[in-house]
């Protein structure tokens, strides 16, 4: 008998009890439904570490707006405490801890423009600042021009980027973008 290895099974119902227990007392955190992570690992976390969370929270999706154009460099402001992504199923904020993340959904013509860089999917520079100016255009995001550095910028990029947004959006980045 001590040569044979047993195998255990838990079954769903118990499995449903022990993470929950788990995670009122402290030791695991919930991510989402069924994605739970130590709390020694959250904890040690990293910003890139969290971004990474960001896109397996919600699958799927790429880091952009404010938070991209931070990691960029293209922005003073940093997003303290908040990751900005933009999905394609849903707008919705979750808040573990202290860490809000912010999944902005929009129209899958525009779900475009993101690389995988380090393991996470974000926009680059020129597609998190369209991004930002289309959800400007509609009324639904606030974004500082005066904090960000154009000049790291590629004009022509950002001008492809936007090309294929509504003519709101270009207009309204026409008529804000020399302040």
């Amino acid at each position: 008998m001590d040569n044979v290895v047993r195998e255990r099974f838990i079954s769903s119902p118990s499995a449903r009890v022990y993470l929950a227990r788990q995670t009122k007392s402290g030791h695991l955190v919930r991510l989402k439904n069924n994605l739970y992570i130590t709390s020694g690992e959250w904890d040690g976390a990293t910003w890139n570490d969290q971004l990474r969370m960001a896109n397996r929270i919600q699958v799927p999706s790429y880091i952009s707006l404010l938070t991209a154009l931070a990691y960029y460099d293209v922005s003073s402001q940093i997003p303290a405490q908040r990751i900005e992504s933009i999905a394609r199923t849903r707008t919705y904020t979750k808040t573990i801890q202290t860490v809000e993340f912010a999944f902005i959904k929009i129209n899958r013509a525009y779900y475009n423009g993101f690389i995988r860089k380090e393991g996470i999917f974000f926009a680059t520079p020129e597609k998190a600042l369209a991004d930002a100016i289309y959800l400007c255009s509609l009324g639904k995001y606030a974004l500082d021009l005066y904090a960000l550095d154009l000049n790291k910028i590629n004009t022509e990029l950002l001008e492809s980027a936007l090309s294929s947004f509504p003519k709101k959006t270009q207009n309204w980045w026409r008529k804000h973008e020399f302040i």
